[in-house]
């Protein structure tokens, strides 16, 4: 049986998978064992007390990564996760977007619920699909341009007044805008894709 420690408990997991919700967890170095499972490839760390992203360098074939609903103020030290194809950091204390260049195989990335205000350091994750900004302070969108793959925008609950730049995602099919001061919506004559629109 394959199994990690949390506060000298074994929590065992399988098929890959370490489900650890609810844990009470302060730091990740305190889930004892960790390093001896690099072909760990889910990790589910909801719901905790973690303030730093640690310690997770050496799980090169991780593909996903939940760590939302804890008090994490800065995304950094994930270069080496390239694997990675869902990052979940919603529910944090994040105020940027940064440290995810190298995660180019990135398919879904949630950061609701934050305090970010600029849309920046995305323009490496062409492959993003899925892609969850929504109760925010984010004023301008243009960071967002070179996500030629999306296919899943919500940008609910910010500040956005202007939104053409979203004209240049021709693959999106669902867009929610609701809460924010748009005037315009001539960007959405481009967006032939188009499926759902919540504003």
């Amino acid at each position: 049986m394959d199994y990690v420690k949390v506060k000298k408990k074994p929590v065992a997991f399988n098929n890959g998978t370490l489900y650890l919700e609810s844990f009470n967890i302060d730091k990740i170095s305190d889930i004892k064992r960790l390093r001896k499972y690099p072909n760990l490839q889910e990790i589910y760390a909801e719901k905790n007390n973690i303030k730093t992203i640690e310690k997770l360098d050496h799980l090169i074939k991780l593909k996903k990564l939940h760590l939302e609903a804890n008090k994490i103020k800065e995304i950094q030290n994930l270069d080496t996760l390239v694997e990675l194809e869902e990052l979940e950091l919603g529910g944090n204390q994040l105020s940027e977007i940064k440290g995810l260049e190298n995660l180019r195989n990135l398919k879904t990335l949630l950061l609701n619920n934050n305090q970010i205000r600029k849309v920046e350091g995305l323009a490496n994750l062409s492959n993003l699909e899925h892609l969850d900004l929504s109760f925010n302070l984010i004023e301008k969108v243009e960071g967002l341009v070179n996500l030629k793959n999306l296919k899943f925008l919500n940008l609910s609950d910010n500040h956005i007044k202007n939104l053409d730049p979203l004209s240049k995602l021709l693959k999106l099919e669902r867009l929610y805008i609701a809460n924010n001061p748009v005037a315009n919506m001539d960007f959405l004559k481009t967006l032939k894709n188009l499926k759902k629109f919540v504003k």
